[in-house]
């Protein structure tokens, strides 16, 4: 497929900048993930994941980051209060902005003023040079998908759990065979969301009706085009691979994601595979 005008590499790095101008000139405002999902004219579902791969850090990161060096520059050539250039980075007092800028910098706004201890200049975010051959998917079509689930929420690190409710959920009730496939839905980024607040989905597909019980419910993964890459090595290392997808493949594809999580499906098991072979493939659902 040729790229066309909506999904050039050059229009992504358009959208992209008038979200970091926004931020620039807006931080002293709520910068949720919707709105500047909004002014990218980007999914919210997807926006994030696209900024962090092209940018180079989290959007949250960023936001914080420039407040928190406009700041510094403010500190040391204004006679502005504390608190004004507080309220300025988005900060509701000035003993939160203090709390921030001691964490980022290891002095207070006070001493940065005092001493002149820090010689920053606020970075302008640079986009990631663009490797010369993009990680490549397969396009396919599958149908509407069928589930059953356990929602585990929490550090992902703790899935485990959720993989073991849903297995003794289904072992004895005959829902586990050659054909069955295991699938994760993350239905959150952690550079976004707080850790005991994500949400993970482990989905055993079904070849019959269930009725939802208890812990273990029901859906649906919905069918229609999708972008399927293979990643290779553990999981702690998945983030490499999604930064390819969205730093590098999305952007010169000339694809559109719909609205809408994609899906991990695991091939091996950490049970009986070593971490070095452990195979998961990425599918991305594709307008």
């Amino acid at each position: 497929m040729t790229p066309n005008r909506a999904t050039t590499l050059h229009d992504y790095h358009e959208r992209l900048n008038r979200v970091l101008l926004h931020i620039a000139h807006h931080r002293g405002e709520e910068l949720t993930l919707d709105r500047l999902a909004a002014v990218a004219c980007l999914s919210p579902c997807h926006f994030h994941r696209i900024f962090r791969a092209m940018v180079g850090e989290p959007l949250g990161q960023h936001v914080q980051r420039v407040r928190l060096e406009t700041a510094v520059v403010q500190l040391q050539t204004s006679d502005r209060s504390v608190l004004e250039i507080a309220l300025d980075a988005g900060y509701e007092s000035a003993a939160a902005f203090a709390r921030a800028f001691e964490q980022r910098f290891g002095v207070s706004p006070t001493q940065c003023r005092r001493e002149h201890r820090l010689e920053l200049q606020v970075r302008t975010a640079r986009f990631r040079e663009m490797n010369a051959t993009m990680i490549t998917p397969e396009i396919l079509t599958r149908p509407a998908t069928p589930v059953a689930y356990v929602r585990h929420t929490g550090p992902y690190a703790g899935v485990g759990a959720a993989w073991g409710k849903l297995c003794g959920f289904a072992g004895p009730r005959g829902l586990l065979g050659p054909r069955t496939a295991y699938l994760g839905i993350s239905r959150d980024d952690p550079k976004i969301t707080a850790a005991e607040q994500l949400r993970y989905d482990a989905c055993l597909t079904l070849d019959r009706p269930l009725a939802p019980d208890g812990e273990v419910g029901v859906q649906t993964i919905p069918g229609g085009r999708y972008a399927k890459f293979l990643h290779c090595g553990p999981y702690e290392n998945l983030h490499t691979t999604y930064d390819a997808i969205f730093g590098d493949w999305l952007p010169r594809s000339g694809e559109q994601l719909r609205d809408e999580p994609g899906f991990e499906l695991y091939r091996n098991s950490p049970d009986t595979a070593a971490p070095a072979d452990l195979r998961t493939e990425i599918w991305l659902p594709l307008e």
